[in-house]
């Protein structure tokens, strides 16, 4: 696709850097009939190389300056189109993801997949639609990569990092494909090696970090530098695999991100928002994934979304099928199950509400099962010693706030790092 491109001495026919790979930026986009217009100072990776290296054989054949720009132009447009347009998704990782095909060559990034969703409770098979802690892993030496994705949900947002390094956070607007560019940091020539490289992950990772939401990825150009997925040395050797509410499902800023970069791990948050009703499904599909992955740690919050809606038996069976589930499939695992975090229900006025004796009842249902159990890879974890200050809560005195996830993220790393062996 190519768009025009102004200079000092005119304008020339120039491929414009943000549409070749799907829709352009939100700055850059006009409707059908307006022209679309570039400074040569904007042209960056590859394509300036092209213009640039262009130039100077054109002279050479002592055309004027201004078809010299024009040729330029053309013959970087030329080369741009026969450059591979399509990576294969094997040279991408997608962590806590599995890509689904859609339309156009797209594919939506989920966290569970599909048999899975369909069988969880109505909530749950909407909300496990969202993408939030999946990434999209890779190493590319280039000085530059584009990256195309949309969301399906509004305003949500990506974080771009290099290694353990945050570059940029970026919001896509629903159901507009925005291409992101990712250049290499500067900085990074700065500090002496062992430092830049004493993290979790290896700096020459590329990292993009999906939060709340539902995400389409269309498409990643390389300007035809190499790529490939991460290898195992240069992503954090402790995995852990997080069940749970919507507290748990979270957002970038979660307490499972905070604690996982705390701890230099990585995590598989499976947080479902509203919908963690410890289903068979969920508890097959878990056990499963952490078999297969190999995850050295285990936790599951249960309890805040049953309340409303199962009585202790329910909530009791459900809990002991998780147990055993998961303990069948990863006999040595640590599992640790975590009571309600603080909420207000801990200090309600009305003791005859049942979200009040639901919530006693079901944490007290943890408590059993984990002294009964005789297992002594299977921990509990007491919510209200993870968040200690009723004040860190959002305004619904259930969600904590941006300060209570990272206090939650101190307090339970702290704990895992305990139960972890080795």
């Amino acid at each position: 696709m190519l768009a025009k491109g102004r200079i000092c001495s005119g304008t020339i026919p120039l491929p414009h850097p943000d549409t070749r790979w799907g829709a352009p930026r939100s700055r850059c986009t006009v409707s059908k009939n307006e022209q679309k217009w570039i400074a040569i100072e904007t042209l960056t990776g590859e394509t300036r190389r092209l213009f640039t290296e262009s130039i100077p054989s054109l002279k050479a054949s002592r055309r004027p300056l201004s078809e010299c720009k024009l040729r330029a132009g053309e013959l970087v447009a030329r080369k741009i189109k026969k450059m591979p347009t399509d990576i294969p998704l094997s040279s991408l990782q997608f962590h806590n993801a599995l890509p689904e095909a859609r339309q156009n060559g797209t594919w939506h990034v989920a966290r569970f997949p599909e048999p899975v969703r369909h069988r969880l409770n109505d909530r749950g098979r909407m909300i496990s639609m969202d993408s939030c802690g999946a990434e999209i892993r890779f190493v590319c030496p280039g000085p530059a990569i584009r990256i195309t994705l949309s969301s399906e949900s509004a305003c949500d947002e990506v974080a771009i990092y290099r290694g353990p390094f945050e570059i940029m956070r970026r919001r896509l607007d629903q159901g507009t494909p925005t291409s992101i560019l990712m250049e290499n940091p500067s900085g990074f020539n700065t500090p002496e090696p062992e430092i830049l490289e004493s993290g979790p992950f290896s700096s020459n990772v590329w990292r993009v970090v999906f939060g709340r939401g539902s995400y389409i990825f269309h498409r990643i150009e390389t300007y035809g530098a190499e790529i490939r997925p991460p290898h195992a040395e240069e992503t954090p050797s402790i995995k852990w695999l997080a069940y749970g509410s919507s507290i748990t499902h979270s957002s970038l800023d979660g307490y499972p991100y905070h604690a996982a970069r705390l701890l230099h791990w990585e995590v598989y948050g499976k947080g479902l928002s509203g919908a963690c009703h410890a289903e068979a499904s969920a508890a097959e599909y878990l056990a499963e994934l952490a078999a297969s992955t190999k995850v050295d740690i285990i936790t599951a919050e249960l309890g805040v979304n049953m309340r409303s809606l199962y009585v202790k038996e329910t909530f009791t069976e459900r809990a002991a099928y998780l147990i055993e589930t998961v303990r069948a499939a990863n006999p040595d695992t640590p599992l640790a199950l975590i009571t309600s975090f603080t909420n207000s229900q801990h200090y309600g006025r009305s003791r005859e509400n049942p979200f009040y004796t639901r919530q006693i009842e079901f944490d007290n249902a943890l408590r059993k099962l984990v002294a009964d159990a005789n297992d002594p890879d299977l921990h509990l974890i007491e919510g209200t010693e993870i968040l200690t200050d009723f004040t860190l809560l959002g305004a619904d005195l259930i969600h904590p706030s941006c300060s209570g996830q990272a206090q939650m993220a101190q307090n339970l790393s702290e704990r895992l790092k305990t139960l972890v062996k080795g």
